[in-house]
């Protein structure tokens, strides 16, 4: 019977050794966005503006949607990237207004965004990607600034932490950045002048490309994942003396039931993560204690027996 304790000891041992084991060591390294990480999110602005090509005339209160897509591409990722596929489209009711394509390779731990795996940003992978893009921290998000990347600028501005909201029954943290106005594009083509605010018998004028907005996201704190999303773009046409028109003017926000459908897949990621944090290390130091005990309480009843029996 004491050899049987001791046999109890030693595997209760064993098994609060690998509570702990599971939750700082084993976590970290199992805990991680899935090289298979699919996601779609749809933004709409039901009373937008945009230069109409085909008529050459800014139109209004027209509808404007905007869809990002993302699919890992699980061949070129590794154990520590995704190589995340995507494509930000905005249009209107008929036809496209502009295309991003772009690939991000964020570390699949921490969700930073790296320049590995093909990251590229229509197709030119000299821009530097940097921050986060489609995910906080996963698992670790904390209420501060984040360096965010921004598909239109190519560029990282902040992302300020500004409160804590409920949204579909889930507590998320909201995040606030503002694009300040950027040069993000050079057009050969000419406008009608009265697009950027000239007479109309002045001639067709050339135009660059401006882009700003204030972003919103209300992030799952648990997953990194965002659950909604805003962005009120001011993307604009320029002559080079300064005269300027609307290219695409929208408040673009996730719609009710995409935001349904990033919470679910965000409660069954924080699920995920739940089992390997908590469930298994309560469930090994649970088991670990109660063989300690049993461990303990044999060996001493099969001592105070083996004493009597050499009385």
């Amino acid at each position: 019977m004491r050899r049987g304790g001791f046999l109890l000891v030693m595997l209760g041992a064993f098994f609060l050794t690998l509570a702990p084991l599971c939750r700082f060591y084993i976590a970290d390294k199992v805990v991680a966005a899935p090289l298979d990480f699919q996601e779609r999110i749809t933004l709409v602005a039901p009373d937008g503006a945009f230069y109409d090509l085909a008529t050459n005339k800014v139109k209004r209160d027209q509808e404007v949607k905007g869809q990002i897509s993302v699919a890992g591409d699980v061949r070129n990722g590794t154990d520590d990237v995704l190589a995340l596929i995507g494509t930000y489209y905005l249009s209107q009711k008929k036809g496209q207004l502009s295309l991003i394509e772009f690939q991000f390779s964020p570390d699949r731990r921490t969700g930073l965004l790296t320049n590995e795996a093909g990251a590229m940003l229509d197709r030119d992978t000299s821009v530097k990607q940097s921050g986060y893009g489609l995910m906080l921290p996963i698992g670790k998000v904390e209420q501060r600034t984040y360096q965010v990347f921004d598909l239109p600028t190519g560029r990282t501005w902040p992302a300020v932490f500004s409160g804590v909201e409920t949204i579909s029954g889930v507590e998320v943290y909201r995040y606030e950045q503002k694009v300040e106005q950027t040069l993000i594009g050079k057009s050969k083509k000419k406008v009608d002048p009265t697009v950027v605010g000239l007479k109309k018998d002045d001639k067709p004028a050339k135009i660059d490309r401006y882009y700003s907005s204030e972003n919103t996201f209300w992030v799952d704190p648990r997953t990194g994942m965002p659950v909604k999303l805003r962005q009120n773009m001011d993307s604009t046409l320029r002559t080079a003396d300064g005269h300027e028109g609307t290219f695409v003017k929208a408040d673009l926000v996730t719609g009710d039931e995409d935001v349904k459908k990033l919470v679910s897949r965000s409660e069954a990621y924080a699920a995920n993560i739940s089992r390997v944090e908590v469930t298994l290390p309560a469930i090994a130091f649970g088991i670990g204690l109660v063989m300690l005990i049993a461990g303990g309480v044999l060996s001493l009843v099969g001592g105070s027996r083996e004493a009597k029996a050499t009385k």
